[in-house]
């Protein structure tokens, strides 16, 4: 079921995969990229039809946007560690750290509620003035660094937003099982 509402604005989401170990150097067995996962999510919350920027604005409370006050621009990394031989995950919000603990639990859980809710929006399309801004390029930096700004396109498509949403949406389930079973 699909809910139709407008909390949100140009809301885009990007993953990035690396599913296997791959060799950097050709002749250094030893400059490897290790199997990994990087997802951003950018959001601006409103209170059209929806109490969006309401209803999650402790997240903004605690993790204030020095550039975009009702913007919410959070990452992911999931990468194998070698030498921990075990995945490693790491949360930025808003450009600062989130570590994952007591504290910071009722983060964890609105940030879970924000994915599960746009993995449930139906999206207007995107603004393609807002595709092309320097808003748009800083939010999805890690993108645009590495040379696939060409993606920006699809990461704001709808259909996109909602399957990357839901991705995201079941990996906090993972993140907050492994949390609580140690």
């Amino acid at each position: 079921m699909i809910i139709n509402f407008k909390g949100f604005e140009n809301t885009g989401i990007g993953i990035d995969v690396n599913k296997y170990p791959r060799q950097i150097l050709p002749n250094n067995k030893f400059y490897i990229t290790p199997p990994y996962v990087h997802l951003s999510l950018t959001t601006t919350l409103n209170n059209n039809n929806s109490p969006d920027k309401k209803n999650f604005r402790e997240i903004l409370d605690k993790f204030p946007n020095s550039h975009q006050c009702d913007t919410i621009n959070f990452h992911y990394d999931k990468y194998y560690s070698p030498s921990l031989k075990k995945y490693k995950k790491e949360f930025w919000l808003n450009d600062k750290p989130l570590i994952l603990n007591d504290s910071n639990l009722k983060i964890f859980s609105q940030l879970s509620q924000l994915f599960k809710k746009i993995s449930n929006t139906d999206f207007l399309p995107f603004d393609d003035y807002y595709i092309k801004s320097s808003e748009c390029k800083s939010n999805f930096n890690y993108f645009c660094m590495s040379g696939k700004k060409d993606l920006l396109p699809q990461f704001h498509n709808p259909e996109t937003v909602r399957k990357n949403a839901k991705y995201m949406s079941n990996e906090f389930i993972d993140i907050m099982l492994d949390y609580f079973s140690c």
